[in-house]
């Protein structure tokens, strides 16, 4: 109970800490970490998302006049992953430490991103183009301030499909 009191607390005051506007040459670099790397394991299995952030990125794509969302896969560098660093009891936080799937890139996560021009054709091959403002790229992505990352738990970590039926 307590706890659940202090998560409703923080989303009040911190409201939409997932959502981020990034230069598109960064976002670009943390993707290129992604797909340049395809020998390194992607160990995660999901990313969780509170209902209020995704509305919010919703309600902001739609006033860029965003048609479709487009989901990359990416990894950052040791250094430059976009979240706070929250302590508890003198130590970072679970939550807050990101698993590195080699010595300079760690595991994969997501990053949804607006589009617009959606399109698929007759073999079902879909486009859009990403929306890029003045600011960047309005970026929804797992990381919340001071409560940790809320990423894609190793071994599906509090998973209902990851637990034994």
């Amino acid at each position: 109970m307590e706890k659940a009191i202090f998560r409703i607390i923080h989303s009040l005051l911190n409201s939409f800490d997932m959502l981020k506007t990034f230069p598109a040459p960064i976002l670009g670099h943390w993707v290129s970490n992604f797909t340049g790397n395809a020998d390194l394991p992607f160990v995660t299995t999901s990313a969780l998302i509170e209902l209020a952030e995704l509305e919010a990125f919703i309600d902001a794509i739609k006033k860029q006049q965003a048609d479709s969302v487009r989901v990359y896969f990416l990894r950052f560098g040791p250094d430059d992953a976009p979240t706070d660093k929250s302590v508890v009891n003198g130590q970072l936080a679970e939550g807050c430490k990101w698993h590195m799937a080699s010595p300079g890139l760690t595991q994969a996560t997501i990053a949804l991103v607006p589009a617009r021009n959606f399109e698929h054709d007759a073999d079902f091959i879909c486009s859009a183009d990403d929306i890029v403002t003045g600011e960047g790229m309005l970026t929804l992505y797992p990381g919340t301030v001071a409560v940790g990352v809320n990423l894609n738990p190793p071994a599906g970590k509090r998973s209902s499909l990851d637990r034994p039926q």
